[in-house]
């Protein structure tokens, strides 16, 4: 550009872009802006993480209540109902430790017949009429409770709170194993899952 043009800078002064006539100080402040917001939401994250895990998948074959009967009596095993609720903590813990595991959830799919029975009353003001009336049979009034029955054979066991992965699994294994001896069934090889005495 020739030094008598208009459109040339002033002497000591550099040419700028075409279209940018602002100052670019302003673009670091705004550059610190955004990364502020952007620790403060990974910290958030973080934190809402570690109080809340995300779900690891359900390995165990769960099946509807109104097929539990049956299925029973056509595969003689006990069925196996895990009462719980989506608020409670030690059901979690147990989904983690026990039905999210695959020695877990292999010994509970070969022994019982499982059966999801889910409480929606704290949610929904009130629980569908079969989740209600397997509340009031076996007398639910605490989460977790694992119920071990047949219905054919036997009284149900009954087992409220959540011990432990072991104690658990020793309890269901009992418990199952007892009633498949009461149906003249001999009991399945199961995975080793830690110490588990049988009767």
């Amino acid at each position: 550009m020739p030094p008598d043009d208009p459109r040339a800078a002033p002497s000591g002064v550099s040419p700028t872009a075409p279209g940018r006539d602002r100052s670019s100080r302003s673009d670091p402040m705004v550059l610190m802006v955004i990364a502020v917001v952007l620790l403060a939401a990974r910290i958030a994250l973080g934190f809402y993480t570690s109080k809340h895990p995300l779900a690891e998948p359900d390995r165990v074959h769960w099946q509807p209540i109104v097929f539990a009967d049956s299925l029973a009596r056509t595969e003689r095993k006990p069925i196996l109902y895990e009462f719980s609720a989506d608020w409670c903590g030690p059901c979690q813990t147990m989904q983690r430790e026990i039905f999210s595991d695959r020695d877990g959830a292999d010994r509970i799919d070969k022994l019982f017949v499982p059966v999801r029975v889910v409480d929606r009353s704290r949610e929904d003001g009130r629980n569908r009429p079969e989740v209600a009336g397997l509340q009031a049979r076996f007398g639910v009034r605490a989460f977790p409770t694992l119920v071990v029955v047949h219905p054919d054979v036997g009284e149900p066991a009954v087992f409220t709170g959540y011990p432990g992965r072991d104690r658990t699994l020793d309890q269901l294994t009992q418990a199952g194993v007892s009633v498949m001896t009461e149906l003249g069934r001999h009991p399945p090889a199961l995975p080793d899952s830690g110490p588990i005495r049988l009767p």
